[in-house]
């Protein structure tokens, strides 16, 4: 399902799920500057209330990777975990910021959906 969803013609794909009664947003944008995620993942955090926003964007074979977690979850997550993570995959190095927001960036756009399946799994 993941696949389909991500494969959409749409330059901003939103997707909203609950994992383990967390709900959680993912959100891919491509041709977004990586320096434009944090109001989309603010957006999110107000949208879902309490719940995880993990937002990818892509423009110039440049990926970025923006994490963040609405303050009633962050005794139990840790935003610059997932960032790392993520960057791992998507080719980068590191990852950092506040356990409610985390950055990083990549240069591999087409290890999005890979990225999105095993931050999945840490929640």
């Amino acid at each position: 399902m993941l696949n389909q969803f991500w494969k959409t013609k749409t330059k901003n794909v939103i997707n909203d799920e609950t994992i383990n009664g967390i709900k959680i947003r993912l959100q891919k944008v491509d041709g977004l500057p990586p320096k434009d995620l944090r109001k989309l993942v603010d957006n999110g955090k107000k949208e879902l209330a309490e719940g995880i926003v993990i937002v990818f964007a892509n423009k110039d074979d440049k990926v970025g990777l923006a994490v963040g977690i609405t303050d009633t979850l962050i005794e139990k997550y840790d935003a610059v975990k997932f960032a790392k993570l993520g960057s791992e995959i998507i080719g980068g190095k590191g990852g950092g910021g506040r356990k409610d927001f985390a950055q990083a960036g990549g240069t591999n756009p087409g290890k999005i959906d890979e990225a999105i399946i095993k931050l999945k799994e840490l929640i």
